[in-house]
């Protein structure tokens, strides 16, 4: 007689899902410093004049420092609803694509980064003065929106593709979802998912199945 058994499916990242509280309120908090740093961002051109550029730049080092800051917590806290939707969407039976989600998530927060990381270099090299290195950093600080396309497209995605699967999404929520990852790399109109990326996540937060019913 042969006896089989399934080996048990649990990973270092299966578990019990987050509470509706605990995601809604992530999602909340993403979508506040998100309106806050999109508040406090400045609209340039790639082939800004550099000497116009020193002339006009009026950031203090408060503020560069606020806005860093706050774009690093803004990246912690997508991470953690990245982990938490996740755990709503596995709850039922595991699909790989909700890992593929999770990462999209993580890379979200790692581009807020290094928005950040460009903005404080443009900062510092308008304070030392260097034309050449205020071009540079300029060019890299208004042309590094495609790592923004990739985290949207693997997030939306496979949130949508895992969501309708498991019925964890009302089914519209679903298929739009898939559509606004699938336009993410499309150039102009990824500007569309970008804009409503923390809206996004506070329904998804706010509709998400948590358990079965």
């Amino acid at each position: 007689m042969t006896i089989t058994s399934t080996p048990p499916r649990s990973t270092a990242l299966d578990g019990p899902p987050a509470g509706r509280r605990t995601m809604v309120t992530l999602a909340v908090i993403y979508l506040g410093f998100f309106g806050f740093l999109m508040a406090s961002g400045a609209d340039r051109e790639p082939d800004a004049d550099p000497s116009k550029l020193i002339a006009d730049y009026n950031v203090s080092a408060t503020v560069i420092q606020v806005v860093t800051y706050s774009t690093v917590v803004a990246g912690v806290v997508l991470i953690f609803f990245g982990a938490a939707l996740r755990s709503a969407l596995v709850v039922r039976t595991r699909r790989w694509t909700a890992d593929v989600a999770f990462l999209g998530f993580v890379l979200m927060a790692l581009t807020l980064v290094t928005w950040a990381i460009s903005a404080l270099a443009l900062y510092h090299a308008v304070d030392i003065g260097d034309v050449g290195v205020v071009r540079a950093i300029n060019v890299i600080d208004t042309t590094n929106f495609p790592l923004a396309m990739l985290s949207m497209s693997c997030a939306m995605v496979a949130v949508g593709v895992t969501a309708l699967r498991e019925q964890a999404l009302p089914t519209w929520l679903s298929w739009a979802t898939i559509a606004l990852g699938v336009m993410s790399p499309l150039g102009p109109l990824a500007f569309a998912p970008f804009l409503l990326f923390a809206i996004w996540t506070v329904v998804l937060a706010a509709t998400v199945r948590l358990s079965e019913t």
